[in-house]
C-alpha cells in the first residue's frame, strides 16, 4: 500500500502546475576576448580540474554550435579535463532542476570519447528521481536514493553533430548544487561542449495533494544514503 502512495504522490507532483527559471546560462563566446587559448583555466563561471581548450569556432577543424563563437574541447591539449561551476546554486523541495547542454563529437576524427555530467550537492540530498534525456526522451535512472553526487556517462562518437541533452532531478528536499561536465580521454581530442543552461522548475502542487507529498517525501528519506551515484546512459 506504501508504494501505491507514493506512486500517485508523485503523479500529483508532475502533473502540478510548474514555473521555470533559468539561473545559469553560458556560451562561452566572452571568454578570452574570443579567442583560442590551449589549456585555458580563465573561465568566469567555472573551475577546470585537469586541463580543457577554449577553441573558437573554425580553429583546429571545430564548429561550435551555430557556427559562431567559442566552445570547449574537454580533452585539453595536455590531457583530459572537468569543469565545475564556480558558483552553487539553490533549490527547494519539489523543484525539477535540469542541466542542459549542447554536446558534439571531437570532430576531428578517431575513436568515441567517454563523457560525463553530473550534478555536486553541498549536503545529502533526497531525490524523488534521477534521469537524463541523451536521445530526444527523458530516461529516468533512479528513484528516491538520498546523495551528495550523481553523475552520468556515456561515450561520443567523433563524428555526432550538435545535439542537445541535459542530465535532471526532482528534489525532495532544499539544497544547494554545482553541475559538472568532462572527460576521461587523454588523445587531445575530446568531446567538444557549448550553450550550457540550468533551469529550476518550482512546481506548485494543489492542497490537496500535500498529505501524499509528503508521504511520499518520508519513503524517499528512508532510502539508502549513499556517497556517490553513477548512471550508465546508453
Amino acid at each position: 500500500m506504501k508504494g501505491h502512495v507514493l506512486a500517485v504522490g508523485l503523479m500529483l507532483i508532475g502533473s502540478a502546475p510548474a514555473y521555470a527559471t533559468t539561473v545559469f546560462s553560458d556560451n562561452f563566446d566572452a571568454e578570452n576576448g574570443g579567442a583560442t587559448a590551449l589549456n585555458y583555466s580563465g573561465f568566469a563561471n567555472f573551475n577546470v580540474n585537469g586541463q580543457v581548450d577554449l577553441v573558437k569556432s573554425g580553429d583546429f577543424g571545430i564548429v561550435c554550435a551555430g557556427g559562431s563563437g567559442s566552445c570547449v574541447d574537454l580533452d585539453g591539449t595536455s590531457g583530459p579535463g572537468t569543469l565545475l561551476t564556480s558558483t552553487s546554486f539553490s533549490f527547494n523541495a519539489g523543484d525539477m532542476v535540469r542541466f542542459t547542454f549542447d554536446i558534439s563529437g571531437n570532430q576531428r576524427g578517431g575513436a568515441s570519447d567517454p563523457f560525463k555530467a553530473g550534478f555536486s550537492f553541498g549536503d545529502s540530498v533526497t531525490m524523488i528521481n534521477y534521469g537524463y534525456n541523451f536521445s530526444g526522451t527523458d530516461v529516468i535512472a533512479f528513484a528516491n536514493v538520498t546523495t551528495t553526487g550523481v553523475t552520468t556517462s556515456t561515450q561520443i562518437d567523433a563524428t555526432d553533430p550538435f545535439s542537445t541533452k541535459s542530465i535532471f532531478f526532482t528534489a525532495g528536499n532544499a539544497g544547494t548544487l554545482r553541475f559538472t561536465l568532462g572527460t576521461d580521454s587523454g588523445d587531445n581530442v575530446g568531446p567538444v561542449v557549448d550553450n550550457l543552461r540550468l533551469d529550476v522548475n518550482a512546481a506548485v502542487p494543489e492542497p490537496a495533494s500535500w498529505a501524499l507529498m509528503i508521504a511520499g517525501f518520508g519513503l524517499a528519506g528512508a532510502a539508502l544514503r549513499r556517497r556517490t551515484l553513477v548512471a550508465l546512459a546508453a
